[in-house]
């Protein structure tokens, strides 16, 4: 004779199962939205070249190509100006 008796547990699987698979879908949700949000927020950053001509030190903004030690061009005096660094600073906030 077989023995057709129901464990418990066989009918607590499926929903024990619906239950991770919301909290799982609960988790993905929350973790997309943190992440939205942290984009929206993120600054924007502007990269800048700053060169010397002698003692004198101009920033301005960066151009492709730039690297730390390019001359750019001739001073008074015929001192060459070079680029003695990059950096990122963030964009100046827009008036709306």
């Amino acid at each position: 004779m077989a023995n057709n008796s129901l464990n418990p547990l066989e009918l607590l699987q499926p929903i024990i199962f619906m239950l991770i698979t919301g909290l799982l879908i609960l988790i993905l949700l929350r973790q997309a939205l943190i992440l939205s949000r942290a984009g929206a927020s993120q600054k924007k950053l502007q990269p800048y070249t700053l060169e010397s001509c002698g003692d004198k030190v101009e920033r301005r903004p960066f151009k492709e190509g730039d690297y730390v030690g390019l001359i750019t061009g001739e001073c008074e005096g015929g001192v060459p100006k070079r680029i003695i660094g990059i950096y990122v600073d963030e964009a100046p906030k827009e008036s709306v």
